[in-house]
């Protein structure tokens, strides 16, 4: 069955038609190739309209008439047609609702670099009733036939071919749509698009940090269950702090991650398959399997395998450097500056003067800055000098190279990588001859300037402010870098609320100088406000803290009429607070320290109570007042009233005015100046100083001393001098010590004998036996041993009992015991130098003297013989030596000790 050509006829016109649709498809064209790259897809922006408006154009440009009006006439003849199949046409549809159900018409197919390809099909089938509910989202083949031979263009391709012979294009069904009326054959449309292009339909917000691009982008491909993708990487990614994805499709965030980080990508076509490669350099672009040349012809370009007819050149004004500029609040004295100019060869005195100038939050590093300046100067060079052109060679795809051949233009002759392909190709199931049924259209560029891809997908803004809660590891309160947190933010589905949630956030805060100004840091759990520099999603700042249901006003319950500042002990109970109440009548200004409270002030300090009271309480604890180099004035109008258990007071020097003073206490009053000591109870007065005293009680007054002097002639005579049995030397100049004259007396009474020993045996003193020995080797040396004997005659004093229980109880009783001795020493060589006397030292290493007369001086003001002996004995352990083993006596002792009392097991 044939059917007529009518107003079809190849070089016919369709009235009304030519010019308008010619007009409509050179916009959509321009269209096409605007909304092909990142604003979301082709798919979702081209409408039903302008997709028909296409497909109408390429049927009339390759045979003379529309898809409508080939179903028209297919419809119009008649009788009924023979049933149509794809078989032997030059372009053919797979479908999973089986072969020759739905036949193309007509397909336009786009291919691109760093854009969304598409294929938008005319279909025409029998059956007028087919839904899309079996076709959206399925996959679906496209298969190019090899052009055949123009005599063959009448009817079909030939039937013998091989897989060469075939381009293959596939894709999932985006749209599917029923046009015109139905009749023997119905005319539908059809959009398909790669697996990528599903992506523009997925929108979320999310975060990514410490990933490298590539790790990101295989991270969403395979989430959503896309294995189809390959990355050709030269160059080693640099993992990206962190980047936000922000209500936007995830192809949209793909599309401009790829851009910001200068990648390169395409689609490849197999017979099965289709996979998304990805490049960051021109080694992405590949030679053209079967097109090694492209031959330029305009006379007989349909009739030659692989040719084009039409390479024009242009070329654009563009600019002579780009320069970025950022801020790293880190190092904010450095403003990160980077130039990347245009390279030598395509400099003029004009582009030198221009300068595309960005200030902008992309990045925190300087080397960041000089790559993204280098990607934005190549994507400047390579949109100014393009190539557009057409032709027949159907194995063209993007990101292929060729070199073309023939040109009249000799410098054009060169090798070029395809940027963007338009295919073209129809079925005329009239079956009437007419052009070609196969063209294409494209833009390249010569493979030797480098490739990237202009940063147009848009980024998203955050409108006004946010809400987001501080967060951080599990039990803890707070998680801060010292001036940063970390956040969850409300939008965030994945995040754990760890403290990995985000990247360290900084925050706003009333002063911030240089060392100085207010620092709050928020803490886990609490909500804060948080703004965008420049409404960028990556460049959060906190800009305040608000309360919520969960985290209340400390204040709520006042009215408003109460403000203040309350902090809250870190894993404890209690605050400290600063709180204003503005009652009328009532006003209050309440400070509270939880524990310490700290006033410094380096000059001077007023404190004005114009009317009331000052109460200060001290509940437990002491009250200190220092004042180093001034006075402590008080004017008192009254009386002034003190009530103590006890008054000590210390008074260096000063003048007493006129006046009276009048102290009174229920207990006791003691008054000290060094060693002298007034006690005053309520039943005695006792004046001391050393071994003398004076009680006055209401029984008599009771006088105890070594010497008494009174001036008075009854006194009875002093008693006789100790005689010790070492010699007349020795015991006068014992007698100059009324100290050890005493104890000299007590032990004589007590049964002690005092002698000397033979040379050598050393000094001891035995308290169960009442001995005495002094080292026979003393016998000529008075000051010694008079100093031995002071030292022998402590000991023998002292009331000392070995305490066995513990190693530490026995170490620190036998030095008490040597301390006691000590300080006997002590008092005799004060005594008997304060009479006139030699000094007769202090027994042991000259060098451990200043800190037993240090510990000596102690007791002598607080009278703790005790403390003495402790701190004496001390030092004593640990600076004197016994003469037969040499070890420190604390040592010494201890080894005894644990000699005599081994540990049980």
């Amino acid at each position: 069955m044939s059917f007529g050509s009518s107003n079809d006829a190849p070089g016919g016109s369709l009235p009304g038609i030519g010019n308008s649709l010619g007009g409509l498809a050179g916009s959509l064209a321009s269209g096409v190739a605007s909304h092909l790259g990142p604003l979301g897809g082709l798919v979702s922006q081209v409408n039903t309209l302008q997709r028909a408006a296409q497909l109408a154009h390429t049927g009339f440009s390759l045979l003379g008439k529309t898809p409508e009006s080939i179903a028209g006439t297919i419809n119009s003849a008649a009788g009924g047609p023979a049933r149509l199949t794809q078989e032997n046409r030059y372009v053919t549809l797979e479908t999973p609702l089986g072969p020759d159900v739905l036949l193309v018409s007509a397909a336009v197919i786009d291919e691109n670099v760093n854009a969304l390809p598409a294929m938008h099909l005319d279909l025409l089938a029998h059956k007028h009733d087919l839904s899309g509910d079996a076709l959206i989202g399925q996959r679906v083949k496209v298969r190019l036939s090899h052009q055949p031979p123009q005599s063959m263009l009448g009817r079909v391709v030939a039937s013998s071919s091989s897989e060469d012979d075939f381009r293959y294009f596939d894709g999932y069904v985006m749209s599917f749509d029923r046009v015109g009326n139905p009749g023997k054959v119905t005319q539908y449309q059809m959009t398909v698009v790669p697996w990528f292009a599903l992506l523009t339909r997925s929108t979320d917000c999310r975060i990514f940090q410490n990933l490298t691009a590539r790790d990101i982008l295989a991270q969403i491909f395979q989430e959503h269950g896309f294995s189809d993708f390959v990355f050709h990487l030269r160059i080693t990614p640099k993992p990206i702090e962190y980047i936000v994805m922000y209500q936007e499709s995830y192809y949209n965030f793909c599309a401009r991650l790829m851009e910001q980080e200068g990648l390169i990508w395409t689609h490849r076509y197999e017979k099965d398959k289709h996979m998304l490669a990805i490049g960051d350099m021109n080694y992405l672009f590949q030679p053209i399997d079967g097109l090694k040349t492209l031959a330029y012809s305009t006379s007989d370009a349909s009739k030659i395998e692989g040719c084009i007819d039409r390479l024009n050149e242009g070329r654009h004004f563009g600019v002579g450097k780009v320069t970025f500029q950022d801020f790293n609040h880190q190092n904010p004295s450095s403003p990160l500056m980077k130039v990347d100019a245009i390279p030598q060869n395509s400099q003029h005195a004009l582009l030198d003067q221009t300068e595309r100038y960005e200030h902008q939050s992309l990045y925190d590093h300087s080397d960041d800055g000089t790559r993204y300046a280098r990607y934005a100067m190549e994507a400047e060079e390579a949109q100014a000098h393009r190539y557009t052109g057409s032709g027949y060679a159907w194995r063209l795809t993007t990101a292929g190279t060729t070199t073309v051949t023939g040109h009249p233009v000799e410098a054009n002759n060169q090798e070029y990588v395809f940027l963007q392909v338009r295919h073209e190709a129809v079925n005329d199931y009239t079956q009437h001859a007419a052009e070609l049924p196969y063209r294409n259209t494209f833009v390249c560029l010569p493979s030797k300037i480098p490739y990237r891809a202009e940063r147009r997908t848009p980024k998203p803004l955050v409108q006004g402010t946010q809400s987001a809660i501080v967060v951080g590891p599990k039990g803890e309160q707070i998680h801060t870098n010292g001036s940063c947190v970390k956040l969850h933010f409300i939008w965030d589905r994945r995040g754990r609320m760890d403290g990995s949630d985000s990247m360290w956030i900084r925050i706003s805060q009333p002063w911030a100088g240089d060392g100085w100004g207010a620092a709050a840091i928020p803490r886990i759990g609490q909500e804060v406000n948080v703004s965008f520099n420049q409404g960028d999603p990556d460049n959060p700042l906190i800009i305040g803290r608000v309360y919520n249901g969960e985290q209340g006003n400390p204040y709520h319950g006042a009215g408003g009429q109460t403000m203040g500042i309350k902090s809250q002990t870190h894993k404890g109970d209690g605050s400290n607070e600063l709180r204003m109440s503005d009652v009328n009548g009532a006003q209050e200004l309440y400070l509270h320290a939880q524990k310490d409270m700290n006033t410094v002030v380096k000059n001077n300090q007023t404190h004005t109570i114009e009317s009331g009271n000052r109460t200060i309480k001290v509940l437990k604890g002491d009250v200190i007042k220092h004042v180093g180099t001034g006075n402590l004035t008080e004017t008192i109008a009254k009386v002034r009233s003190s009530t103590a258990t006890a008054i000590n007071t210390k008074a260096i020097g000063g003048e007493a005015g006129p006046g009276e003073q009048s102290h009174q206490a229920t207990d006791s009053i003691e008054h000290r100046v060094g060693a002298g000591v007034v006690t005053m109870l309520p039943d005695s007065i006792k004046l001391s100083l050393g071994p003398s005293s004076v009680l006055i009680n209401a029984s008599g007054i009771y006088i105890d001393g070594p010497v008494i002097h009174l001036n008075q002639n009854t006194l009875a005579p002093p008693a006789p001098l100790a005689t010790t049995g070492l010699g007349a030397d020795v015991d006068a100049l014992a007698a100059k010590s009324p100290g050890l004259q005493k104890d000299l007396d007590t032990l004589q009474k007590a049964g002690f004998k005092i002698s000397y020993g033979a040379p050598g045996s050393g000094s001891t003193t035995d308290r169960a036996k009442k001995t005495i020995s002094l080292d026979g080797n003393l016998k000529n040396n008075t000051s010694m041993a008079t100093q031995t004997l002071a030292h022998e005659a402590g000991h023998a004093m002292y009331p000392y009992t070995p305490d066995y229980s513990s190693k530490t109880a026995f170490v620190n009783g036998t030095l008490a015991d040597e301390g006691a001795a000590t300080m006997s020493n002590i008092r005799a060589q004060r005594e008997i130098l304060a009479n006139g006397g030699p000094d007769i030292g202090i027994a042991g290493n000259s060098a451990n003297a200043p800190a037993y007369n240090k510990a000596y001086d102690q007791f002598l003001q607080d009278g703790n013989a005790a403390a003495a002996r402790q701190a004496i004995g001390s030092q004593y352990g640990q600076g004197e030596t016994t003469s037969n083993t040499h070890q420190p006596y604390g040592e010494y002792y201890g080894s005894w000790y644990d000699k005599n009392f081994p540990p049980k097991n």
